[in-house]
Parts: structure tokens; C-alpha cells; sequence
């Protein structure tokens, strides 16, 4: 199925863009606001957990001990759940939203703290709630929920004695099946999108102007890191790659504050903060109510939701893997406050650097993201001089080892997923190399398309049938919590 969508996405693009990108945004327009509604109870829920006596159990049980190290847990949780899109989106989406003001001014007066209050609900505190809650649901709280991070376990507990063992041989592989096909192209999406923002660095610091050539060179540097990272197992691989990467970011934000003045970055961070609390605490629950055209919402927050869900059921068996033995309080600061106030962080020294540059010198870095997104951050580093050119090439970097850092732990699950029994070294090993060139080959077929619109279309085609299993785990999880408690 993965290839012949990539097929299709190959030889007839037109198909997808005609009928497919129509199709999803009619399944967003009908299921959006109630999932987004969803994510907002769920990010109550952890809230709730955290400050209660559930916060003092531990991920795995009493028995599961700490296996990493609190910076190097952080650093595999955030480069495993979205650091990628950050670089892409970082000058990006703030400063579009500030450009295009999408919230009703007469709520959210300022546009560019608005535009920041708005970029932090598609990548804050709702989206890594989601990615807590399926890590709780995969081994955090109950027992025997999701046991051993097995994605099936909470959706086999809802039907446990309403379906023979036959039956739910045959729902675990479908579960099984649904999933890797939401990681997939969730992964891919991600990919593509990413590729798009590497292409253009490459063209203009290398001249490198061929889409092919400079899509050939990306794609296969990106595969072999990956590929090389998720052989190489969690420790040596994933883990080296994701610190390397959180000291790259921290550092290149150190950078540019010292090179920037301050207080545009301090102002955007700190009323972008405040719009951002009246967001989640009223406008979130209705919010096309605080949306200029409801419509928006369809095309970006709501599908960035779906994307987050396609992503859920790799990032959060990955999480409940490399988070046993912690408190479940620690686990949910861990993972839904810490990303949270890095994102924060990050879009205002990018966003608040960027708008006031242009303002102060008139340089056409938001003119040039009206034209086109991925031109922004380039526009903006160009006018820093040598250090621009430092900082471009560290974008460049940060973003191909986010993406190399995802796309990793992506492949390990994947892998067990699918793999059997049988020759378990031989499948785990055909496996690894098998995915890691399929991710490589779609990812580059949606590329050459050069269609970000479509790239987001695709990687949310696994997470709309997946929304079903997603739901059914909750239950699962409930029922099989009620049940410890009885007993």
C-alpha cells in the first residue's frame, strides 16, 4: 500500500492533489473539531494525573528502573517528537500569522503576539499532551494496559470476552497494519517537508539549483543517518544524535541572542505567553469561535492534529521505552511542560529576531515568506553577515539530524511491529534496511512534487483511520484502570 501510494504520487500527482488533498480536508473539516476538542480534555487529564496520587506511580511499574540520563531522556523525547518542523516553521509561521492575522483582532488586538499564540496551540502543550498520552496509555499508569508498549494490548482489553482468541489474532495485526501505515506516511510527510526547506539552503550557499541532484544528495544523506543511528540501537545512535542536536539548538540560540537585540524577542515571548494562556484556557475549546474563517483551521491547526495522532502511535511506544522507572509527575513535566517551554522559547528568539530585523531595516524577510515559506529564515540570516552564514549552515544541519533523529526511532518501531518470531535477527535486520529504504524513496517521490500542501495531505492519511484505534485504547486503558483499582 505505502508504495503504491508513492506510485501514484510518482506518475500521477495530479490524482493526489485533485482528489486526494480534497478528501482529507473534508475528513478535517468533519472530524477536526471534535479530535481537537479531544486533545484539549486530554491535556486536562495529564494536568489532573500529575498533581494527583497516580503522579508517584512509576512509568513500568514499581520493578522498571531510570535507563537514561535526565539530559539525555530530554533530549531523545523533544528530537523524537518534533524538532524538525521547529526549524522549518521557526521564522516561518509566526511571522505569517502576524503577516495574515488569523484571530479576530478584536480578541487578540496585537498581531504578532497573536501570530505566536497561535503557532505555540499547534505545537505546544496540546500536541506533547497527545504524545504523553499515548506513552501512559503504552505502559505508564496500569499494569497491564499496553503492555511491553504493545500498541494493540488497550484496544484487546475493550473486546477481551466479546471475540474469540482467532478474532483478536486477526484485530492485533490490523491495529499492527494501521499503524505502521500512520507512521509511515506521518514520517514521510515530515520528510518531504523538511527536504523542501534543505533544498533551498543547498541552492542558494552551493548553486545547487536541480531538484533531482539536490533531493538525490538530501534523501541519501538522511537515510544513511537513520539508518546508521537505528542499527547502532538507542544508546549509541539515537541518544548521541539527539544531545548533539539539543547542544546545536541551544547554541545557536545563544548565538543569535547576543547578535540581536533583546527586548523585540523578550516583548513577542511574553505577550506571545499571555495571548497564548487565554488560548488554551477559553479559546481553545471553541476555536473557530475566535477564528477570522473557520475554514483556516482545516488546513492547518486541525491537520497538524492529525499529524501529531499519525506520529502518536511511534512516538509514544518510544517514549514508554525510554521513560521506564520515572514518576509518571516527572514523566509529564518531561514531556508535555519541558518541549513546551523550549517551543516557546524557540519561535520567540526566531520569530521576534526575524519580524523586528525587517521592521528596523526593511529587509523583505516577510515579504519573502508571503511568497514562499521556506525562504524566511534564509532572507533572515543573510542579513547577519558572516554569522548569517554560520547560522545557515547550522539550520541546515540541526534540521537534517531532526529529521535523521525522528525518522530513527520511527524505524524501530516500525520494525518491531512488523517483524515475527521467526529468524527474529534475519527479519529484524531485512526489516531495518527494508523501511529505512522505503521512507528514503517515498519521501524522495513527494520531494521532486515540490508541494507542501500535499506533503501535509499525505502524512495524515494513516492517522484518520487510526483516530478509531486511537479511541478505542482509551477505552481500553480506562476499563483495564477501573479493573486495578476494583482489585
Amino acid at each position: 500500500m505505502c508504495f503504491i501510494l508513492s506510485a501514484i504520487a510518482f506518475l500521477a500527482p495530479q490524482l493526489l492533489t485533485d482528489h486526494l488533498q480534497p478528501l482529507i480536508n473534508s475528513a478535517l473539516s468533519f472530524l477536526g473539531a471534535p479530535f481537537f476538542l479531544l486533545v484539549n480534555f486530554l491535556l486536562l487529564a495529564v494536568i489532573v494525573i500529575a498533581i494527583s496520587p497516580l503522579g508517584r506511580r512509576k512509568v513500568g511499574g514499581d520493578a522498571a528502573r531510570v535507563e537514561f540520563g535526565l539530559f539525555g531522556w530530554l533530549s531523545m523525547l523533544f528530537a523524537a517528537g518534533m524538532g524538525s518542523g521547529l526549524i522549518f516553521w521557526g521564522v516561518a509561521e509566526p511571522a505569517l500569522h502576524s503577516v495574515n492575522p488569523v484571530l479576530k483582532q478584536s480578541l487578540y488586538e496585537n498581531t504578532q503576539t497573536s501570530g505566536l499564540a497561535l503557532t505555540l496551540v499547534n505545537w505546544g502543550a496540546h500536541a506533547w499532551a497527545l504524545y504523553a498520552v499515548f506513552g501512559l496509555v503504552l505502559g505508564g499508569l496500569s499494569t497491564k494496559s499496553g503492555e511491553a508498549g504493545d500498541i494493540a494490548a488497550p484496544v484487546l482489553n475493550v473486546t477481551k470476552g466479546v471475540i474469540n482468541s482467532g478474532w483478536q489474532f486477526k484485530l492485533s495485526f490490523s491495529i499492527k497494519l494501521i499503524a505502521i501505515f500512520a507512521i509511515f506516511f506521518g514520517v514521510v510527510g515530515t520528510i518531504a517537508n523538511s527536504t523542501l526547506l534543505l533544498r533551498k539552503g543547498l541552492e542558494l550557499k552551493l548553486g545547487i539549483e536541480s531538484v533531482l541532484l539536490s533531493g538525490l544528495i538530501i534523501i541519501s544523506l538522511i537515510v544513511v543517518l537513520y539508518t546508521v543511528s537505528a542499527k547502532l540501537g538507542l544508546k549509541k545512535g539515537v541518544q548521541a544524535l539527539s544531545k548533539f542536536n539539543v547542544l546545536l539548538a541551544f547554541g545557536m540560540i545563544i548565538w543569535l541572542m547576543f547578535y540581536v537585540p533583546i527586548k523585540p524577542i523578550i516583548d513577542i515571548a511574553i505577550g506571545g505567553t499571555w495571548d497564548y494562556i487565554q488560548l488554551i484556557t477559553t479559546g481553545t475549546w471553541q476555536l473557530e469561535s475566535v477564528l477570522k474563517n473557520p475554514e483556516w483551521a482545516n488546513g492547518w491547526t486541525y491537520n497538524y492534529y492529525f499529524w501529531w495522532l499519525a506520529w502518536g502511535p511511534f512516538v509514544g511506544v518510544f517514549l514508554a521505552k525510554i521513560s521506564q522507572g520515572r514518576p509518571v509527575w516527572q514523566y509529564i513535566i518531561g514531556v508535555v511542560f519541558v518541549p513546551t517551554l523550549v517551543t516557546i522559547i524557540w519561535f520567540s528568539v526566531f520569530s521576534g529576531s526575524a519580524i523586528s530585523w525587517d521592521q528596523t531595516h526593511s529587509a523583505g524577510i516577510l515579504a519573502a515568506i508571503k511568497a514562499d515559506y521556506t525562504q524566511g529564515l534564509f532572507v533572515f540570516f543573510e542579513q547577519l553577515g558572516w554569522q548569517g552564514s554560520i547560522l545557515i549552515w547550522s539550520s541546515l544541519l540541526l534540521l537534517l539530524i531532526f529529521v535523521a533523529t525522528s525518522a530513527d526511532s520511527a524505524i524501530l518501531i516500525i520494525k518491531e511491529l512488523s517483524s515475527s518470531n521467526k529468524n527474529a535477527h534475519t527479519n529484524n535486520t531485512v526489516n531495518l534496511y527494508g523501511w529505512s529504504f522505503a521512507l528514503g524513496l517515498c519521501a524522495f517521490i513527494l520531494l521532486v512534487q515540490n508541494n507542501e500542501p500535499l506533503n501535509r495531505s499525505v502524512a495524515i492519511i494513516g492517522a484518520l483511520p487510526f483516530l478509531v484505534i486511537f479511541i478505542l485504547q482509551l477505552v481500553g486503558f480506562i476499563k483495564e484502570f477501573i479493573s486495578e483499582f476494583k482489585h
